[in-house]
């Protein structure tokens, strides 16, 4: 019987939570929002996507070797770690916009999974190719360094 008076009592009482979305909600000076990415302040050193506990930040390669930062809002716990990796102040920030809710046709989980999956790929392909590269300039040097010493050597003989 008690908890009948204590509920009935309640109808009558100002209700504790806000009436969201037509009061805004009280947000500390400190408050932990979205990561901003400054593309042009970025040295694309990676240390964010290093840090990073849960795996938010990624960044792809393509064969020119520009790079471009990915950022999962949904993977995010909001830590600060990628903002304080941060060689290069104002790079990477935290904002006080607090991050919206996931829709379903945004696929943010699976979608995320294979963007994460196909941007370490592409940073793998760029490196063998760029070894590649590599090892096809030196075996040009090495003919060409040979073939120098031997026509330096027929000089010679002539």
């Amino acid at each position: 019987m008690k908890t009948f008076f204590k509920a009935l009592g309640n109808v009558f009482k100002k209700p504790v939570t806000t009436k969201y979305p037509f009061e805004q909600t009280y947000k500390p000076d400190d408050y932990r929002g979205l990561i901003g990415f400054e593309e042009s302040l970025c040295i694309w050193c990676r240390r964010c996507e290093a840090v990073c506990p849960p795996g938010a930040i990624v960044f792809s390669q393509d064969m020119e070797g520009k790079q471009t930062y990915h950022y999962n809002r949904a993977v995010c716990i909001y830590c600060t770690e990628c903002v304080r990796a941060c060689p290069k102040e104002g790079a990477i920030f935290q904002t006080a916009e607090p991050a919206p809710c996931a829709l379903k046709e945004e696929n943010i989980n699976n979608g995320w999974n294979k963007l994460f999956a196909e941007a370490i790929e592409s940073r793998e392909l760029y490196a063998a190719e760029k070894k590649k590269k590599a090892a096809e300039k030196a075996a040009a040097d090495k003919a060409a360094a040979v073939a120098k010493k031997a026509a330096e050597e027929g000089n010679k003989e002539g």
